[in-house]
């Protein structure tokens, strides 16, 4: 696991209140780095935010710590 898979997923863990309702994948190839987020239908709303301000927040953090290595790192929400 990358350190930004469990960056992702300590958010996640401390912003869902049921744990077992997403998954997570992670892609790797090169610089690039896709991050997946599949979550039910409730939590979508919890993971986004209001104007989608939670998770402009993690992007932001994640591609902060993506930059020292050079590396470009997308994450997308989708619905189970």
């Amino acid at each position: 696991m990358s350190k930004y898979f469990e960056t992702v997923n300590f958010w996640l863990e401390n912003l869902l209140d049921s744990n077992g309702n997403y998954t997570i994948e992670s892609n790797e190839k090169g610089k690039f780095v896709d991050i997946t987020i599949n979550v039910i239908k409730e939590d979508v709303g919890k993971i986004i935010g209001k104007n989608g301000r939670i998770i402009s927040s993690l992007r932001v953090l994640i591609s902060s710590i993506a930059k020292k290595e050079k590396k470009i790192v997308k994450i997308e929400v989708k619905e189970m």
